[in-house]
């Protein structure tokens, strides 16, 4: 592995270096060049992992006001993008869950009012994860429910059963936090990435919020959900019940005790925040507007999701938990994955540089040629492609890489952005086959009851199933969800 991220250094620098010596193509700035440079060094590097993942984001920091692409305050403010703010404070509103321990205690009312025969635990499972990664880290997510799903299988053992189970539910795990992810704007990094990019490349495009991702994405998530814990219950022929899981649910529930003050209180803040989120702008269905609070109190043009997320993780520094200390201390707080935030930071740089030295536009003249095929056959190429590529590579790295490309790849094809660039990042997120696609799956693979053949088997399966009904539901649900025209609207011309 050490052997392959120096081979990977050494690649990414030599082939910068090589650029910068050689002609500009024609048709292209000098600038553009060195943009589309240094996005092939960053991708070797994400690729290779020559170096951490989140050193290699900071790249376009330094190489973009050398390299003459951006200056380094255009550059900077990328990395306190609001989105970026945004998925911040709802990893603070997680830390804030985990610190009173509430996590725990939905997942565990939740599976014991679902049932225990190992096919309902195992949806149970599936859908308390889903839900929990809707809105925190899909990786943590995976880590909160998988001392639950441990304690299930041993408990399994102990009866001496033997059975697949306990693989189909670690599998179960993770599958469902990655999808959960993608109900939500804040679920995955790499929605945020989406929404960053769309905004640095289509000024004019009309602003991706809270509510407009969860039209598309929670429907998502209903239909795959099923259909995944449908196959694993097959594929591992998961039957009858674990003897005294009922038991274990209830005397670990019971261990808990009474709600403190501390649950109960960022619970208000949890619902709350949603409700912020949901209800900022105007819900339109059909000829009824219901106003926005931001729309209400006349600063719609002043407040953003990540003025909701930063509002509630300043109640948590604030508020008492009723036992001596707030219901989110610093010291806690700062345990939150930062580097996940230098990592969009670091994507919406990239499309700042694709933006402004024109490279996006001579990239859209080289792939013009996709005018000649049927949209929807270029839909099929493109989430294909993302699905399989994702599986070697960080899904947040490869919505980085991909995203400002499929956005020039639209304006060339006269395709309307969002149809190309929404599925992939969906895409990205559809992570089955490698322990090392994406966090849940490493997680799950960590735990040792899961094998790479097992997790490669299951996973190909459902990456068939994802490559024919991903594009399919998306190509609908973006059209009744968002009403949008399939030609290249104005604000992308």
């Amino acid at each position: 592995m050490r052997n392959i991220r120096y081979k990977g250094m050494l690649a990414g620098l030599l082939i910068l270096f090589t650029g910068l010596l050689l002609p500009v193509p024609p048709g292209m700035s000098e600038s553009a060049r060195n943009a589309g440079l240094v996005t092939i060094l960053m991708a070797v590097w994400w690729i290779t992992e020559a170096i951490p993942i989140y050193a290699t984001a900071f790249l376009p920091m330094v190489l973009f006001p050398l390299l003459g692409v951006l200056p380094a305050g255009d550059t900077a403010i990328n990395y306190g993008h609001d989105f970026v703010l945004m998925m911040i404070s709802g990893f603070f509103l997680a830390k804030g869950i985990e610190a009173q321990n509430l996590h725990k205690r939905i997942a565990l009312v939740l599976i014991r009012a679902l049932g225990t025969s190992r096919p309902v635990i195992l949806m149970s499972i599936m859908l308390v994860t889903a839900f929990l990664s809707m809105w925190i880290a899909n990786v943590t997510a995976a880590l909160l429910m998988l001392p639950i799903g441990m304690a299930l299988i041993t408990k399994e053992e102990s009866s001496g059963l033997t059975s697949h189970f306990g693989t189909a539910l670690m599998l179960g795990i993770a599958y469902s936090a990655s999808i959960g992810g993608t109900a939500t704007l804040i679920g995955s990094p790499t929605n945020m990435i989406f929404s960053g990019v769309l905004a640095k490349m289509f000024p004019e495009a009309p602003s991706i919020s809270f509510l407009t991702w969860l039209k598309i994405g929670f429907p998502l998530v209903v239909v795959f959900l099923p259909i995944v814990w449908i196959y694993l219950v097959k594929l591992f022929r998961v039957r009858e019940s674990i003897p005294g899981s009922r038991e274990l649910i209830g005397d670990e529930l019971k261990s808990m005790g009474p709600m403190s003050q501390g649950e109960k209180r960022v619970m208000w803040i949890f619902i709350l925040t949603s409700l912020g989120w949901i209800f900022r702008e105007n819900l339109v269905i059909d000829n009824f507007v219901l106003p926005g609070w931001s729309n209400l109190l006349g600063m719609e043009h002043y407040v953003h999701d990540s003025t909701v997320g930063m509002f509630s993780v300043m109640l948590l520094f604030m508020i008492p938990d009723g036992a001596g200390k707030r219901l989110l201390e610093w010291k806690t707080a700062v345990q939150i994955p930062w580097g996940v935030g230098v990592i969009v930071g670091g994507g919406y740089a990239m499309a700042s540089g694709f933006k402004a030295t024109g490279l996006a536009g001579w990239l859209g003249l080289q792939l013009a040629f996709v005018s000649d095929y049927p949209m929807f056959v270029v839909l099929l190429i493109v989430v294909g492609f993302i699905l399989f590529f994702t599986e070697v590579n960080s899904n947040t790295a490869t919505a980085n890489i991909f995203l400002p490309v499929l956005a020039s790849m639209a304006v060339a094809g006269n395709i309307n952005p969002l149809l190309l660039m929404i599925p992939a990042t969906f895409a990205c997120s559809f992570v089955f086959i490698m322990p090392a696609g994406t966090g849940p799956n490493t997680v799950i693979f960590g735990s040792n009851r899961v094998t790479v053949p097992e997790m490669a088997r299951a996973g190909l399966g459902l990456k068939i199933i994802s490559m024919v009904l991903l594009p399919v539901l998306l190509y609908f649900l973006i059209e009744l969800f968002m009403g949008m025209d399939k030609t290249l609207p104005a604000w992308a011309g």
